[in-house]
């Protein structure tokens, strides 16, 4: 499976700020996976669009421009010649550098919760996917060694890194449950087995409610040690003094 990716354009915007900005129009595809391609442009590694592959629609990513912004009608033209484009340089790419091995990178992952939890309380699970190579991964989750709901989960497009390796965010919909372990398995053709990360809710337990009481009460009665303390040391300057 051969993959391709073109930066249109690299900008980069001193004038705005003395570190400088960096705007990119990326597109990829790949020579075997038919009705693929990317079409993205990013702002300092954070993607403010995309447009889907197969609708040509232009997909926003992040609220606070879209508000503001009214992305280019003639986009999904744009995709639709660039894809294309794309799709069509692979085999003289390839050819023209003598039919080179491709890149193979391993995935790292991580799973975290967006919010802090809380039993009872929905949250999100985030499968955060990096620094592999060629793109395409698949992310599957499990409750308790079950397939989850799949209209729980939620996955961006894929993003690149500043070497041109892949990371792609996976998010499961769930409501913590003492003792539940969730995992996140990430499939890719460097592994020889699915990457797997796991994440369990915690109990919580009266034994850590009261220590966390005796916690709280050490800190308070230090503080009103520390205090009265200082009011002593006061008091016997002011003794001195006079």
């Amino acid at each position: 499976m051969w993959m391709i990716l073109f930066p249109v354009l690299l900008i980069c915007l001193p004038q705005c700020s003395q570190s400088g900005h960096l705007l990119r129009f990326l597109t990829f595809c790949q020579r075997d996976v038919p009705r693929d391609g990317q079409y993205d442009i990013e702002f300092d590694g954070d993607q403010l669009l995309f447009v889907d592959p197969v609708t040509y629609k232009t997909v926003q990513r992040l609220p606070e421009f879209a508000e503001q912004w009214t992305p280019d009608p003639g986009l999904g033209e744009d995709t639709y010649v660039s894809v294309g484009t794309c799709k069509y340089n692979i085999p003289r790419a390839i050819k023209g550098e003598k039919n080179p091995p491709e890149v193979i990178v391993s995935p790292t992952s991580l799973i975290y919760p967006r919010q802090e939890m809380e039993p009872g309380v929905p949250n999100i699970l985030i499968c955060f996917v990096n620094e592999f190579h060629p793109p395409t991964v698949e992310i599957t989750w499990t409750r308790n060694g079950l397939p989850v709901d799949q209209s729980d989960i939620s996955q961006t497009q894929y993003y690149s890194n500043k070497d041109f390796s892949f990371r792609i965010l996976s998010y499961l919909s769930f409501t913590p449950e003492e003792g539940d372990i969730y995992s996140c398995s990430v499939d890719h053709v460097s592994l020889q087995e699915p990457l797997i990360r796991f994440w369990e809710v915690e109990e919580h337990t009266d034994q850590q409610a009261v220590e966390t009481a005796v916690c709280v009460c050490g800190v308070i009665l230090g503080l009103i040690g520390v205090v009265t303390g200082l009011w002593f040391i006061l008091k016997a300057n002011k003794f001195c003094q006079a």
